[in-house]
């Protein structure tokens, strides 16, 4: 059984489907790009390592 958000009409006109699909299109390319280039175990530790000397710092404050 389809849920009833299917049955909601957009009333979106030829232009717009052609802009929505292009920007989809777009952002699942630079998604893709971005996922493949990405360094997120690089990126965890180097959050990691700053949140330990932010840490630290607060120590030595008090």
């Amino acid at each position: 059984m389809l849920s009833p958000l299917f049955a909601i009409p957009l009333n979106m006109g030829t232009g717009t489907w052609i802009v929505t699909i292009i920007a989809s299109l777009g952002f699942v390319m630079m998604f893709a790009i971005a996922s493949a280039g990405g360094d997120y175990q690089g990126l965890i530790k180097t959050t990691l390592e700053n949140d330990a000397l932010a840490r630290e710092k607060r120590k030595g404050n008090r």
